[in-house]
């Protein structure tokens, strides 16, 4: 490629770099200042084979070149920036982002969400799946996480949103959040961008601090709960299982989030067993091995899924009615 034509290719890369970005304010208020000097006869640059713009003539002041050349550098910076980031982990992964204004987002196994940012607003939308916001502080640019017909707006904040089928829950570490209903009721959600879906729940307003949690159901049911869970909270985000007299059925669906082999529970008896143990996730064989030694159960393997059995003539005498483990 010869020296002039790599130089008409870079000159079609800036117009076409400044044009997706022409319509933001930044730009805009370079545009003016263009103006402003052109107006002090700082001098002139054609490009006679460059497609003119909308906003321009064919005479281009040098502090529009000045701006093209800026847009080379930042532009695909600018575009990522404002355009609409999506990130997710897959079945057993997890994943730290940093967003651009310094909060901090942990997305947990198999959650998937969506980044809207403006100069006015900080709105996420999880999409499925857990994950825990460190939120920098900016009373200028509100803070709000939807997920499952809920709106929470952090007050600069640490809190923990879980999206499950049928119900969210939401947790404060640190800080405080208000929840309400993402359904076009609420001063929040009326400002919220691209708010999405709404359920039929009826969830009022609710501020709540350190410590405290609320689950939210789609079929209009809330509970309030005095207390968030936050052990659990603090074992995921170290990549532990922990489990406190857990009945077993509980246990197995927390450890089948993390796992691509499911397991299930094939005899009834077995779903209220209360186990204890801690556990690290993504090791099966050491699930699976505690219970197969503590609660003396058979595991019947296919591709994909593992059943546990209790074995036959293993009366209920003789069952295990608990499992601790260190």
């Amino acid at each position: 490629m010869s020296n002039q034509e790599s130089q008409a290719r870079d000159r079609q890369r800036a117009w076409a770099l400044l044009a997706a970005v022409e319509d933001h304010p930044q730009v805009q208020a370079w545009l003016k200042e263009a103006e402003v000097l052109n107006e002090e006869s700082l001098g002139v640059l054609v490009f006679p084979e460059a497609p003119a713009p909308k906003w321009s003539s064919k005479r281009v002041p040098w502090a529009i070149v000045a701006t093209v050349t800026l847009a080379l550098g930042i532009g695909f910076g600018a575009y990522l920036h404002f355009a609409t980031p999506h990130y997710e982990t897959q079945v057993g992964e997890q994943r730290d982002v940093l967003l651009p204004d310094g909060s901090r987002v942990t997305l947990n196994t198999d959650t998937a969400l969506t980044v809207h940012y403006s100069d006015a607003r900080r709105y996420i939308e999880l999409k499925r799946g857990e994950a825990l916001f460190a939120v920098r502080h900016n009373v200028s640019r509100p803070f709000d996480v939807a997920a499952g017909g809920t709106l929470t707006r952090a007050l600069g904040t640490e809190f923990n949103v879980d999206l499950r089928t049928g119900r969210v829950t939401v947790s404060v570490l640190e800080g405080a959040v208000r929840v309400a209903a993402a359904d076009g009721g609420s001063e929040m959600a009326r400002n919220a961008e691209n708010a999405g879906g709404s359920d039929e729940g009826t969830l009022m307003p609710a501020a709540l601090g350190k410590g405290q949690s609320l689950e939210f159901r789609s079929k209009g049911r809330r509970v309030l709960e005095e207390k968030a869970d936050l052990k659990r909270i603090d074992a995921w985000r170290t990549r532990r299982l922990e489990f406190s007299d857990t009945p077993l059925a509980e246990a197995v669906e927390e450890f089948n989030r993390y796992s691509t082999t499911r397991v299930t529970i094939g005899t009834p008896e077995l779903a209220s067993v209360r186990v204890s143990g801690v556990f690290r996730i993504g090791d099966a064989d050491g699930f699976l091995f505690s219970l197969q030694e503590a609660l003396k159960v058979e595991t019947h393997e296919s591709p994909g899924e593992v059943v546990l059995i209790r074995p036959v003539g293993n009366h209920n005498s003789d069952f295990p009615d608990s499992l601790r483990t260190n």
